[in-house]
């Protein structure tokens, strides 16, 4: 089984801070890959933002590694409701879950949202909420790129 495990993070305010992202992804048990890195600085950056790009990078991952090809079942876990509750179709989807009609807060997420939708179709997936004490290395790999250019984290 492979599982993925992802954080995001933007410091020192959020939103408008620097974004960054962490992923883990094992398998049986074992991490097989992580890796977190700077997503931007400024306007625009969330930790949203921030933590769809960590589920997308992993996904790029598994998709262009040769562990892909003894990928029966892929479970996510997140501990962040936002992209947990898109991506399960819960929020902001109509009642057929076909057509998207973003919070007025989050449309700058459709674009990431779509294209973590259709890498997860190349997938046999679930994915799941997590307490963030369960998250914690993910997280910590989040924060770790903010640290390494001097930025305070939380």
């Amino acid at each position: 089984m492979i599982e993925i495990y992802f954080d995001g993070a933007c410091e020192p305010i959020n939103p408008g801070g620097t974004a960054s992202y962490g992923f883990v992804i094992k398998k049986d048990g074992r991490i097989i890959a992580q890796d977190s890195k700077v997503v931007g600085s400024g306007t625009g950056m969330t930790n949203n933002l921030a933590e769809y790009h960590g589920l997308l990078a992993a996904l790029k991952y598994l998709l262009t590694c040769k562990t892909r090809e003894h990928i029966n079942a892929l479970t996510i876990f997140t501990d962040s409701n936002l992209v947990y509750n898109m991506i399960s179709k819960n929020w902001g989807w109509s009642k057929k879950k076909t057509i998207w009609r973003p919070h007025k807060d989050h449309p700058h997420l459709k674009k990431l949202l779509f294209e973590a939708l259709e890498l997860l179709e190349k997938f046999n997936y679930q994915i799941k909420w997590i307490p963030r004490e369960q998250n914690s290395l993910a997280d910590s790999l989040s924060k770790k790129p903010l640290l390494e250019a001097g930025i305070k984290t939380n």
